[in-house]
């Protein structure tokens, strides 16, 4: 069994969790004064809120954001299948079974974490639940609130801020913000954070979020909303003080030998030989690996030499071919896996770093050694996993040239991460390279329409509203 933070104990799984946005989270029927006033109380409390983030790759991520991406090609429209087709040719609607789950999913993260948030400013501090403790927790929670809100407002727009446990009737005339005050709210859940969380944590609390997370994410929310000059110093601020490093070999990364490795900030952990705590086989094709929907596009645009394109290959046991990024051993008792989601990594920080500094930058980077160009840092994840072929300066002469590079360092460092659908839609790049890559094997992709760069808020939501001048469809899918 891993040994590390126990996001998985029975305590928190028996806070529940919600079906629907707009109905109260189970936790709530629990949230009774005789629950939320010790140290143990909020710690299983806080626990239910990491335990939530489980789903967050299965329902949330690879559903949705890998099929809308150009990492991803679904070849044929088949039984069981239909909702992903229709995310991967941007054919979905308003009642497209996963999108429902995705809203369901992110919101009842969320009200997890307004019970945490709501009531530990109430508790009275003792000598052993002392007040960093107490900020801690709230910390935990305010980093997954705003990483959860981060998601939705990325997929949606604009959202319902919910910020408290609310009642049914409150949660009916609930109004979607606009995008601005939606960032704004995430912003300041993440400063909040970063003041409250601490920078390391003992042993037995490994996979508790530390500060150095929430300055990463709040930097990536910056770079969203295009504000460079913001992000600039907090990527910074990790570099020199987090601790990380990148890993010698970019399949340790992934290792389940090896998790929590020195290059990841943050992973969502899973552990297989406990019920209920492991998951399904990411990306597998089953016992025909012909099958696999890893767009050939993403796999032929790999140097040969490059480590990377392994990792989008295929080991096979038994009879079963499992993609190398995410490969693991079946638990024999529960016949889950346990890789670890890696949801922020050091790779990120210094790809998004590079990034920043040739967008703030007087001068184009052409020095490879150095440190405050974009060019050293580009390499430095580069090198890694192609070191015979780093980016030179003659392969590009103005500033956008540099940016299309990192992007597509970005694009071959991250596939099936989370990543790249978000960064084709903050880099205004969506339609021209998904058509790009698509078309291999099937039908192209038709069209990218500007509309379809959000999803449709689940029709029943909308309904359950239904007041349009509130919680109004977002345009194009009415």
């Amino acid at each position: 069994m891993k040994k590390y933070i126990l996001l998985f104990t029975a305590a928190a799984l028996s806070l529940g969790s919600c079906t629907k946005f707009l109905e109260q989270s189970p936790a709530a029927q629990a949230t009774t004064s005789a629950f939320y006033v010790t140290q143990s109380d909020f710690n299983a409390a806080v626990m239910a809120c990491y335990a939530a983030m489980r789903n967050y790759p299965g329902t949330d991520v690879f559903p949705m954001v890998e099929y809308r991406s150009d990492n991803m090609y679904v070849k044929a429209y088949t039984s069981g299948a239909q909702d992903q087709y229709m995310i991967n040719k941007f054919t979905d609607v308003p009642a497209n079974s996963l999108n429902a789950a995705t809203w369901t999913d992110l919101y009842s993260t969320i009200l997890k974490c307004n019970e945490v948030i709501s009531r530990i400013g109430g508790v009275t501090t003792t000598a052993t639940f002392t007040p960093a403790i107490r900020n801690q927790y709230e910390g935990e929670a305010r980093f997954i609130r705003a990483f959860y809100y981060f998601t939705l407002v990325r997929l949606y727009g604009g959202v319902p801020l919910v910020e408290t446990p609310i009642s049914d009737k409150e949660a009916l005339v609930l109004k979607r913000a606009d995008i601005p005050t939606t960032y704004q709210f995430i912003e300041n859940d993440l400063k909040l954070a970063v003041t409250q969380l601490p920078t390391t944590y003992a042993a037995t609390d490994l996979g508790r979020v530390k500060q150095s997370a929430a300055k990463a994410l709040l930097a990536k929310v910056y770079m969203t909303e295009g504000n460079f000059t913001a992000a600039l110093p907090v990527l910074n601020d990790v570099i020199t003080t987090g601790g990380y490093s990148l890993q010698t070999a970019v399949a340790n990364v992934f290792s389940v030998s090896n998790e929590m490795n020195s290059e990841v900030v943050f992973a969502i952990r899973f552990d297989k030989a406990i019920a209920g705590t492991g998951h399904g086989a990411w990306f597998s094709p089953g016992s025909d690996q012909t099958t696999s929907e890893v767009n050939a596009a993403l796999i032929n645009t790999y140097n040969t030499a490059d480590a990377r394109k392994a990792l989008l290959g295929f080991t096979k046991t038994g009879t079963v071919y499992y993609i190398n990024k995410y490969f693991d051993t079946q638990d024999p008792t529960q016949k889950t896996f346990d890789n670890d989601f890696i949801a922020l990594r050091y790779a990120d920080v210094l790809l998004m770093y590079a990034e920043c500094l040739n967008e703030t930058a007087a001068t184009l980077s052409t020095d490879p050694t150095d440190t405050n160009g974009a060019l050293y840092w580009l390499n430095l994840v580069r090198k890694r996993s192609l070191p015979t072929a780093p980016i030179l300066p003659t392969q590009y002469s103005t500033q956008d040239g540099l940016r299309q590079l990192i992007q597509l360092e970005r694009w071959l460092e991250f596939p099936l991460e989370g990543h790249r659908w978000f960064d084709l839609v903050r880099t205004k790049t969506a339609k021209t390279q998904v058509l790009l890559h698509s078309g291999i094997g099937a039908a192209p992709v038709a069209d990218v329409p500007d509309y379809r760069l959000i999803f449709p808020v689940p029709d029943a939501e909308v309904e359950k509203i239904n007041n349009k001048n509130i919680f109004p469809q977002n345009q194009g899918y009415q």
